[in-house]
């Protein structure tokens, strides 16, 4: 995949260069050994975009070489989020050093580079406030760490492993299948999140009873016995009422991926005690 980016990436300089950059610069090169006549307006024009063209090509260029360098420097001193960080951080630091160098070579003074680029912030802070947030967002995910890439995590009706925290969605897997929800930075904001890690974790259900045997207790201590011995399983049992009646509430701990195992396993057992299938 990367070797796929990096010829799409060397194919369009090629194409800017065959096609914008070596034109322009041969008129321009033409125009000062006097071959060719270029009025004025149409020079400064075309020294403009062949300033801003080659800068900008040669940025790209040096990201592409280097960029891969920043996770290596910091190899022992952060985790993939930092890593990643870091690097966004790399890339826009240098595209704003270029588009100073443009300026500084078009003739801008460092006054007015300063108020241009102020009135542009603003401007396009309030164009795309929603892509701000979701930076902003992005940025308190990576550093204040309420998860990370691999943790298992629960927010509003979606839960999975996540694989990537990108800057406008956190990309989670439900389960071992392909499948995969993308939830938007902003939510995690507005509801609780809920991390289950990478490890295990207790989850719960409950089992409700309509027909009480006589000897429930000694029902519940064969299915204790039977989850441990038979199946590895460890879990509490524990009575419990509300309004819809007798219950019994199963506590275990289990992985992500083993969770629904698991509880159909401890179902199985209780059904067999019980001797009552429900509808």
């Amino acid at each position: 995949m990367k070797n796929k980016i990096s010829s799409q990436l060397l194919n369009h300089i090629i194409i800017l260069f065959l096609f914008f950059i070596l034109p322009i610069s041969a008129i321009l090169l033409a125009e000062e050994q006097g071959l060719v006549a270029v009025p004025e307006v149409i020079d400064d024009f075309l020294k403009l975009v062949d300033t801003v063209l080659i800068s900008y090509t040669i940025a790209t260029v040096f990201l592409k070489l280097t960029v891969n360098i920043i996770p290596k420097l910091f190899e022992n001193v952060g985790k993939k989020e930092e890593k990643i960080l870091l690097s966004k951080i790399y890339i826009g630091f240098i595209y704003a050093l270029t588009s100073v160098i443009v300026f500084w070579q078009v003739g801008i003074g460092t006054q007015n580079i300063v108020i241009f680029l102020g009135l542009v912030a603003t401007g396009f802070a309030f164009a795309i406030r929603e892509v701000i947030l979701s930076y902003f967002i992005w940025f308190i995910l990576l550093t204040k760490k309420p998860f990370k890439i691999g943790d298992y995590i629960s927010i509003g009706d979606e839960e999975g492993q996540v694989k990537h925290i990108g800057l406008f969605y956190v990309v989670i897997y439900p389960n071992k299948c392909r499948d995969f929800y993308k939830i938007p930075n902003r939510i995690f904001l507005e509801k609780p999140i809920k991390n289950y890690g990478t490890g295990t974790f207790e989850s719960t259900f409950d089992y409700y009873i309509k027909d009480i045997p006589d000897d429930l207790s000694d029902r519940i201590d064969k299915m204790l016995e039977k989850a441990k011995v038979r199946e590895g399983i460890d879990t509490r049992l524990k009575l419990d009422s509300d309004c819809d009646g007798l219950k019994l509430t199963a506590y275990y701990r289990s992985t992500f991926h083993e969770r629904e195992n698991v509880k159909h396993k401890l179902l199985s057992i209780i059904l067999e005690e019980i001797n009552v299938i429900q509808a």
